[in-house]
């Protein structure tokens, strides 16, 4: 079978065992990122913006963890 999806491999096929995680879509510093949350952090994993500028913009990469959110 071949899915063709935009979805993270990770979301379609999530591992057992690990810790429950929750994906939302937010608005940070008006750039749409997807989040992800674990515990009480919060990482972005994506930036959904279709303005280049937003992808250079330091405090919007993949990796940060939000504080205060």
């Amino acid at each position: 079978m071949i899915w063709y999806t935009m979805q993270p491999y990770e979301l379609m096929f999530p591992e057992e065992g690990n810790e429950q995680t929750m994906q939302n879509v937010i608005l940070y510093n008006d750039v749409p990122v997807l989040v992800e949350r674990t515990g009480d952090e919060t990482k972005i994993v994506q930036v959904l913006s279709t303005d280049p500028s937003h992808f250079l913009l330091e405090e919007c990469q993949p990796g940060m963890v939000l504080r205060n959110f």
